[in-house]
């Protein structure tokens, strides 16, 4: 990215898409930030940001626990580019952070006249717990605007201060379109064990070497990101690899097993060559392993000769060759239980169930499966959050990953009536919810990730309470066999959605403040809660026809 990209008319087009009524300009770019940035998933993200004034400054918070840090979050978009960040901007935000120099100060927050998005935020985060542990509260202000010569000489006397001006956004964000890399050489010592080599016809040499630490953490390029430029990830703290890896770095017993349980970096170049015991490379980027290569270059005083890593060198003579190497490499850099269960039998013989029934649907059980571009793709990890907040009833879990192929893998698929047909009936009520979501008034919330898989259980409660609607849930199948009956079904669920979604809009006003939705959306109590309030007010809407009943409607074609 090009620092002119986030001029204020480059950066409202990047915003699009995280935009919403309601929502400030500098919401959408700090939820932007987040995920482009500090490479925070979408629901994570907006977990982080304060939607509502009166937030005593903070615009969002996020806490690293890699560095045992809180950070108050301070995002400002401007318009022109004439203004810099000075230290009139800075000061605020240095008064912020006082009011979070102890837990009795939080404290005092939490208990005076603070906005209720800001005291949910800091509850949720654990925020006083954390200060009173020992966490250190840093201040990150976020601008499109230029850092100027009175902001850094600000920020040399205020070291709590992390500065993302439109330079450093642009530098760490990545984008695999780009070229970038470094120009130059530099030379591995492959003494140790000789490389293989090998040519791939006429398109690349490949180089694969054990190469020490030590080199690595020597390369251009490492603290303006420079060498990372087309890697997808780059050195994001806050995740258990880099904490299990700085872990292996300072145990120096661990250096000589590095190899076995480690993936390696790929590296790609413009030249490269191998005589007596060195690997030499010139005009180099970094594809894969800027995570590892950053936590060496953090722990230097660490490494030790025997700490050396799988190196995968690519002399490349097709640039085209360079995304799609970038993309793979990256696309295997973590094993996750979703690819280990992918040769499980149930997820096979799901699969094989969509290849019989469905000429339009496909089912994909492990990331990087061809596609043919004409049908429809339903992931299993998709199919499992459905299943999860539908069958199970439990929205509030949908974004944990890890329980759909871990923790509830048997409850979630493997039951009898889990099959190709539940799946596609469970993925077109979603997609009816994902328009009735756009009705929702407080625009936040309708584009919150958990709000589709709360809506999903809310219908359940409808469906398993109607006579009609609790056979067509038994057996779905029927609405795939009749397709006048599915049509006119999916009829019926758009305008229960219609009333249910206006009966939302009235509780979410009559909450106010006190609905959390960001807190609400993962509690099963308070889930349970406001659905019951829903299923009440459709079943009186329902009674006095003011609200369509699924028997009533599907019983001549039934």
């Amino acid at each position: 990215m090009a620092p002119d990209e986030l001029s204020y008319a480059s950066l409202t087009k990047t915003l699009a898409p995280f935009a919403a009524k309601g929502r400030t300009e500098s919401a959408s770019f700090l939820d932007w930030f987040l995920q482009s940035i500090y490479r925070l998933d979408e629901i994570t993200a907006v977990d982080c940001i304060c939607d509502k004034p009166n937030d005593k400054g903070v615009d969002g918070v996020f806490v690293d626990n890699t560095r045992d840090e809180v950070h108050i979050l301070q995002c400002k978009i401007r318009q022109s580019d004439k203004k810099g960040i000075g230290d009139a901007a800075l000061k605020p935000l240095v008064g912020t952070l006082s009011q979070f120099e102890t837990a009795d100060s939080v404290k005092k927050i939490l208990e005076g006249g603070a906005s209720e998005d800001l005291k949910n935020l800091l509850r949720r985060q654990n925020i006083m717990t954390l200060i009173e542990k020992g966490y250190q509260v840093r201040g990150v202000y976020i601008s499109n605007e230029f850092l100027d010569a009175n902001g850094e000489e600000f920020i040399k006397h205020n070291p709590d201060l992390i500065i993302y001006d439109r330079h450093r956004i642009a530098s760490e964000f990545i984008d695999v379109d780009t070229e970038g890399g470094v120009e130059g050489k530099f030379s591995f010592n492959v003494e140790y064990v000789e490389p293989i080599v090998f040519n791939i016809g006429d398109v690349a040499t490949a180089y694969v070497a054990l190469v020490e630490a030590r080199d690595l953490v020597k390369m251009s390029g490492i603290e303006d990101g420079s060498l990372f430029s087309q890697n997808v990830r780059q050195s994001l703290g806050n995740t258990k690899v880099n904490r299990a890896l700085r872990e292996s770095v300072k145990d120096s017993g661990e250096h000589q097993k590095f190899p076995l349980y480690h993936n390696g970096v790929t590296i790609l170049c413009r030249e490269a060559s191998c005589d007596e015991g060195r690997l030499e490379i010139e005009d180099y980027v970094v594809v894969n392993g800027a995570q590892s290569i950053s936590t060496f270059y953090r722990e230097q005083d660490q490494l030790t000769g025997d700490l050396r890593v799988l190196a995968k060198v690519i002399k490349l003579q097709s640039d085209p060759l360079s995304k799609q190497i970038t993309v793979n490499s990256n696309n295997q850099n973590a094993i996750k239980p979703r690819d280990l269960k992918s040769n499980n039998a149930i997820q096979i013989r799901l699969q094989k169930e969509f290849d019989d029934c469905f000429d339009d649907v496909q089912y994909e059980i492990k990331r990087g499966e061809s596609h043919d571009g004409t049908k429809h793709i339903i992931t299993n990890e998709d199919a499992g959050r459905l299943l999860l907040a539908y069958d199970l009833k439990e929205p509030y879990s949908c974004h944990q990953v890890y329980k759909l192929f871990d923790d509830k893998y048997s409850d979630i698929f493997g039951r009898p009536e889990v099959n190709a047909y539940r799946i596609v009936f469970l993925e077109n009520l979603a997609e009816s919810v994902s328009e009735g979501c756009n009705e929702i008034e407080y625009k936040p919330l309708s584009k919150y990730g958990l709000t589709k898989y709360f809506l999903m259980f809310v219908l359940r409660e409808i469906i398993e309470q109607d006579e009609i609607g609790i056979e067509l849930h038994r057996n779905p199948k029927m609405l795939f066999d009749k397709q006048e009956l599915r049509d006119k079904f999916d009829e019926v669920i758009e305008d229960i959605l219609e009333t249910v979604i206006v009966d939302l809009n009235f509780e979410v006003k009559e909450l106010g403040d006190q609905f959390d939705y960001k807190g609400d959306l993962k509690s099963p109590v308070k889930v349970k809660e406001l659905a019951s309030k829903l299923l009440r007010s459709y079943q009186k809407d329902a009674l006095r026809d003011k609200a369509p009943v699924i028997s009533k409607e599907l019983g001549e074609l039934y």
